[in-house]
């Protein structure tokens, strides 16, 4: 069944007009027969329908996303299939999607757009969802002017379900562009920083009229292209922001959460939080006043004359004085030389201590680092040790071999990314309800907390 004009849709539904197609879904303006209101159906596998074994569990996936709600977030109010086509009911947005939007935006505008989008994804990531498709499209405008998600909650297990049932007809209508460079990896499941990136990517565009890299998308950034730096009249703040949003490394990007607040705080015009704590000025230093010793030529009221000062020479006490001379030398040069010697020969044994156990924690460090696996989660956490101490290390003033914390600091993170993101696609993979399901939840969970330790 081929959807077109004036069809009635399920019984119920008269279609109006096309108003977007994807490569397994179209979304129609119709009108509901019964409340005569118009509404947007978004059907799924149009014209051909999905096999028996796969339809039941598209749908159940479908449904879970009656258990999200939020502002920003355009939730479907009915789901079903007709003729083996899975399809969802929602509210249409006269005032469309964000696609025409581009380059007609102001500063103010688009925060605004930050603040709304970010504020749904938060609430979605914060539900453990990622949205894995945030573009122009799925971005709608409500009728007071929100903007709100569509399209979210499709899990991969869904995606993969439909992919394997329906003979795609059509492109994605560059959706590429919109991926990380994450997503061209041996490791390709979307991830919440996915999202972040796919956003970044579409304010750019807002702000600039094209995406980053192209139809590539993320392809082109992975494989070490660097962005275009941004040309148009916008603050430094928003630049920042987008570039931040578009970092080739996940961990580098902020969160979603991060992203509402910093939008607030741009349209309640206040100032962004500092960094740096400020140098503290020091107390200026209390200087003791000069004190002059007048010297006088009189005594009790006499002149000194030389024959005052004239006193015979003693030998006994000249030989003494040369014995306090003599002392004096030995507390004030030998002795301080002495301790000298005794305090390099000590700052040269820590020297070899820090030495040994920095060459000690780096190998007990790669050693964790390389026994980490989905089954071995724990000893991370050792790894995450070993690298505070080395911080320690580093930071002592005799310490002076090559500083290789920051490296290793990369190497777990990265470490952590991928088994998160292995944990995250064994999820998606996992039949809904199952132990598998479950226990890959509790991994995610645990190497997303180990993530935000490092």
């Amino acid at each position: 069944m081929i959807l077109q004009e004036n069809m009635l849709f399920a019984n119920r539904y008269n279609l109006i007009r096309l108003l977007g197609r994807g490569g397994f879904s179209e979304v129609w303006l119709a009108q509901d027969k019964y409340t005569k209101l118009q509404i947007a159906i978004k059907v799924y596998a149009p014209g051909q329908g999905m096999a028996a074994d796969g339809l039941q569990e598209f749908c159940g996936e479908l449904a879970n996303v009656f258990d999200l709600n939020h502002t920003n977030l355009l939730k479907p109010t009915h789901v079903d299939t007709y003729d083996d086509m899975p399809y969802l009911i929602m509210a249409y947005c006269p005032n469309g999607s964000v696609a025409n939007k581009i380059s007609k935006l102001n500063e103010k505008e688009i925060w605004q757009l930050i603040y709304d989008v970010a504020s749904g994804l938060a609430y979605l990531h914060s539900r453990e969802v990622v949205h894995q498709d945030i573009s122009p499209d799925n971005i709608l405008i409500d009728e007071h002017g929100n903007y709100v998600i569509t399209d979210f909650g499709i899990s991969n297990r869904a995606r993969t379900t439909l992919r394997k049932s329906v003979i795609k007809t059509s492109s994605d209508g560059g959706k590429m562009a919109y991926m990380g460079p994450e997503r061209f990896s041996k490791q390709p499941a979307p991830t919440k920083a996915s999202d972040i990136w796919s956003f970044g990517a579409m304010l750019y565009e807002i702000v600039e009229g094209t995406v980053p890299f192209g139809e590539i998308g993320g392809g082109l950034q992975k494989g070490g292209a660097e962005i275009t730096e941004i040309q148009a009249n916008i603050s430094d703040t928003l630049k920042q922001t987008i570039e931040q949003m578009l970092a080739p490394d996940t961990w580098d990007r902020p969160t979603a959460e991060q992203l509402v607040q910093k939008a607030k705080r741009q349209l309640n015009g206040e100032p962004e939080p500092s960094n740096n704590t400020g140098d503290k000025k020091k107390k200026p230093e209390k200087k003791e006043p000069n004190k002059t010793v007048p010297i006088t030529g009189t005594n009790n009221g006499s002149a000194v004359t030389d024959s005052s000062l004239e006193e015979t020479v003693d030998p006994n006490k000249q030989s003494k004085k040369k014995r306090i001379v003599w002392i004096l030398v030995a507390l004030i040069v030998v002795i301080p030389v002495a301790l000298g010697i005794i305090r390099y020969k000590e700052i040269q044994k820590e020297k070899a201590e820090l030495s040994y156990s920095y060459s000690d924690l780096m190998s007990s460090f790669d050693t964790n680092l390389n026994n980490a696996g989905m089954d071995n989660i724990e000893v991370l956490n050792e790894a995450i040790s070993n690298l505070r101490s080395m911080e320690r290390i580093e930071a002592n003033v005799y310490f002076e071999d090559p500083h290789r914390s920051a490296a290793k600091k990369e190497e777990l993170t990265q470490k952590v990314q991928a088994l998160y993101d292995e944990a995250d696609r064994r999820y998606q993979l996992a039949p809904s309800g199952t132990e598998a399901e479950k226990r890959n939840l509790n991994k995610r969970r645990q190497l997303y907390e180990i993530k935000q330790n490092i």
